[in-house]
């Protein structure tokens, strides 16, 4: 019984330390906004490569490509493979621990510890029928520790190109790929994010009215940021005080 009081206080402590290694970052956004935030990053132009067109999961911990959550699972499988096809979409992977997965499992009343298994199955059945190679991620491989969440934002993104890893300064965050999806996957997948990151294998409680898990769209103009920011409106009064939308594009 001591040993479990010691290892849930010590996990205690890495959880409110990663939460506060961002807080400074953090709050310059939450006081300032995120668009005069990423205007003061010199380099964040940076952070829009292009990329392989490979999709990967909207975990923070695979932030390269294109993400759709557990690389489409929890989608029409038909509509994925075309909404793919279309994107031209060059690679399809997987990784360990995904939350999508689980989340499928869930739904179809399947083995919650296989939920891996369950995401490279569907990822090498969609890399089959689009003609494309496979790979999976493994958790060392991964931008975040392999036993939990540690983003505090998710990056809406309609460009399709958005990468945090790629300069020093952002959040880190779950990406979702608002350009290759509808509008109701992508809110589903922001909601997903959320769910996580308030959850007992992210932050917790520690997400607050003080401490909000940020939404971000990302445009290629103004005009195309107060656009997303509408639609994920509903979603935002539907999940409170602890979550808040906060933008921006990237000037030319």
């Amino acid at each position: 019984m001591e040993h479990m009081k010691k290892n849930h206080h010590s996990n205690l402590e890495k959880v409110k330390n990663l939460f506060e290694a961002q807080q400074g970052i953090m709050q310059k956004i939450y006081r300032n906004g995120f668009q005069a935030y990423v205007d003061k990053l010199v380099n964040i132009e940076e952070s829009f490569p292009d990329h392989d067109y490979e999709i990967c999961c909207i975990d923070e911990g695979t932030p390269e490509g294109f993400h759709s959550a557990g690389s489409g699972i929890l989608r029409d499988k038909e509509e994925v493979i075309e909404a793919f096809r279309k994107a031209g979409v060059q690679k399809i992977t997987s990784h360990d621990g995904c939350g999508a997965a689980a989340l499928y499992a869930k739904a179809n009343n399947l083995d919650l510890t296989k939920s891996d298994e369950y995401a490279k199955e569907w990822s090498k059945t969609i890399a089959k029928e689009l003609g494309v190679p496979y790979d999976h991620i493994s958790s060392a491989e991964m931008n975040r520790p392999s036993d939990m969440h540690i983003a505090r934002v998710a990056y809406y993104d309609n460009t399709g190109k958005f990468n945090y890893s790629k300069i020093q300064g952002l959040p880190i965050g779950f990406i979702i790929s608002r350009k290759i999806q509808s509008s109701d996957d992508s809110i589903a997948e922001a909601k997903i994010s959320f769910d996580i990151a308030c959850s007992d294998h992210s932050f917790g409680s520690l997400i607050d009215g003080n401490n909000q898990f940020l939404i971000v769209p990302i445009g290629d103009s103004p005009e195309v940021v107060e656009e997303l920011k509408a639609e994920l409106l509903p979603l935002i009064e539907e999940l409170g005080e602890r979550v808040k939308v906060d933008g921006f594009y990237l000037k030319k």
